[in-house]
């Protein structure tokens, strides 16, 4: 489901693409140094986005470094550190684990399996430190497992396990910040698993995968309904978020709650719209 909370790069300026990408790498290190270099595939915008969001909140020291990798060996990048990069490193090796084994047990995909022994023993370890986050991923897969088996056709069942989730893994530490961070993440969350869900009606409808939009797809004002829906989750997304006392990087924040999560939405109403056009 991850995947959504991206940049829209050209309406970046510069500067701010590459502070952005000094997240995203930096982010990409601090998995690979805490959790191990095959972990890096639990890398996602998401917690790349988390990561910047609590490094303004708490204006948390950070270092800057340029360093060549393996995915970029000619020139070397900006890659940021800090508690807030360490803390959403390992929350992606706890998050993609169990994402892992939930696509393993949805769809017997054995690749699935063999990753997520990758990543077993960095979740381990990041599930001891972390073991409020453990616990609410571990109850959202079994909960999810649950709506999943008997195919609810409410909305809200599987996007409200989703919602609580990321308002759980938002609070880094209790305290005056919680609950407008809180409301951040439930929405955020509700917003990703339903976008993800738009995305995906064809190759679930085929796979015959749990999607509680594939039975609302065949009306004729469905693409204006999904987005009025998922319109008014990040107007109360971005409600919170303009709530929270952010000034570094808000702008590029901002870019990504406002324009880019849209990008995947845009991208599928464009596709489907092209393949009845032909």
């Amino acid at each position: 489901m991850l995947g959504v909370m991206t940049v829209r790069q050209d309406e970046l300026k510069f500067r701010e693409f590459d502070r952005y990408r000094g997240f995203y790498c930096g982010l990409c290190r601090a998995i690979g140094k805490r959790c191990g270099s095959v972990c890096r595939m639990a890398l996602s915008f998401e917690m790349t986005f988390l990561a910047m969001l609590l490094t303004a909140l708490y204006e948390t020291q950070t270092t800057e470094e340029k360093h060549r990798c393996g995915f970029h060996p000619v020139h070397k990048r900006l890659m940021l550190g800090n508690e807030a990069i360490d803390y959403c490193a390992d929350l992606s090796a706890l998050v993609s684990y169990y994402d892992l084994l939930d696509g393993w047990e949805d769809e017997r995909r054995v690749d699935r399996l063999a990753e997520s022994h990758l990543l077993k023993g960095a979740a381990m370890r990041a599930g001891e430190a972390l073991p409020r986050q453990r616990q609410a991923v571990e109850h959202y897969v079994a909960a999810l497992h649950e709506v999943e088996r008997r195919s609810d056709p409410n909305l809200d069942a599987a996007a409200n396990l989703t919602g609580e989730l990321m308002a759980e893994l938002m609070v880094m530490r209790p305290d005056v910040y919680e609950r407008d961070l809180r409301e951040l993440g439930f929405y955020l969350g509700k917003f990703i698993y339903l976008c993800d869900c738009y995305e995906d009606i064809e190759r679930d409808q085929r796979k015959g995968n749990y999607n509680p939009l594939i039975s609302r797809s065949g009306a004729a004002d469905f693409v204006q309904s999904c987005e009025q829906m998922l319109g008014d989750m990040m107007a109360r997304a971005t409600q919170a978020f303009e709530c929270l006392p952010i000034l570094q990087d808000a702008e590029i924040m901002r870019n990504i709650l406002y324009s880019g999560v849209w990008l995947r939405f845009e991208n599928a109403t464009e596709r489907r719209k092209a393949k009845k056009e032909q």
